[in-house]
């Protein structure tokens, strides 16, 4: 009794060459759309990661001060006198200049924590944001 193995190198006939031929090719292309895919998950997830990063895809003014400044200034920036917290709205605060409420917000001490977290485009984006309120 012989025994046959299957040798890809050697087929037994011209049928099953094409047929070995024609699952490999299948493979092959499915190896690369599978590669394709996998490089095009891997870019969009390096950019959703990367792009809140990004001072271009900073978020706008509004969204910071409401995260950050609007537990203690309020969500109308009215602030709380009876705990010393200072109006955004008021007139000492719209006579001050950009600058200067840019300094207030970096070097206050109460600040320290808020000023660590932001860039310097987002600090000028919340205080155009508080000028918004002023009006």
């Amino acid at each position: 009794m012989a025994i046959f193995r299957y040798n890809p190198a050697r087929p037994t006939s011209t049928a099953t060459a094409h047929i070995f031929i024609d699952i490999t090719k299948e493979r092959k292309a499915l190896m690369k759309t599978t590669k394709l895919v996998m490089l095009v998950m891997t870019i969009a997830v390096a950019l959703f990661i990367l792009i809140p990063n990004l001072s271009w895809a900073a978020e706008d003014g509004g969204a910071i001060y409401k995260t950050k400044c609007a537990a203690c200034h309020g969500a109308d920036a009215a602030g709380k006198p009876a705990a010393k917290i200072p109006s955004l709205i008021g007139d000492e605060a719209k006579k001050a200049s950009d600058a200067d409420l840019e300094k207030a917000v970096t070097e206050k001490p109460k600040h320290a924590g808020v000023a660590k977290s932001l860039t310097p485009d987002q600090v000028k984006a919340v205080v155009a944001y508080i000028r918004t309120l002023q009006k």
